[in-house]
């Protein structure tokens, strides 16, 4: 995605009337996350997790979230099972969780300068090591059924 395209969307989020169902419930940005593949697997979480992290959770505080995740896959022979058993797709490389009080405080957040600066710089920092068009990037509604 591209810097005007970023904009642009962030313009478009905060011109929408949010649902009647939306609320002030809590919601959560859950992006599921491929490595570029020119970068090493090495190469992909050191960047996430040690430069892309840190500055993440800069613009994350600006745009009002609450709590950001990374969750890294792991190296073990269980996911390629867990794959091969279910004839599931390619895995992803990670997930990553950012919850936000409401949809509506994050359109309102993408709505100001400063927001549509923050989600400028994610977007472009996240060109150097997402594979972005093979990756996902969604709102959700946690439901709690265990823990």
């Amino acid at each position: 995605m591209t810097g005007a395209t970023a904009a642009g969307l962030s313009a478009i989020l905060a011109s929408q009337p949010a649902a009647a169902d939306v609320g002030s419930d809590p919601i959560k940005l859950t992006c599921a996350i491929r490595r570029r593949p020119d970068l090493s697997p090495a190469e992909f979480y050191g960047y996430w997790l040690h430069r892309h992290g840190p500055f993440a959770v800069e613009q994350i505080k600006i745009l009002g979230g609450l709590r950001y995740v990374q969750s890294h896959a792991t190296d073990s022979t269980q996911n390629l099972v867990l794959t091969t058993t279910r004839g599931a797709g390619q895995p992803f490389d990670g997930l990553v969780e950012v919850w936000f009080p409401s949809e509506h405080a994050l359109i309102a957040a993408l709505a100001t300068p400063a927001g549509i600066e923050a989600n400028l710089g994610l977007t472009e920092d996240e060109k150097n090591f997402i594979d972005v068009p093979n990756s996902a990037f969604f709102l959700t509604k946690e439901h709690v059924l265990l823990g």
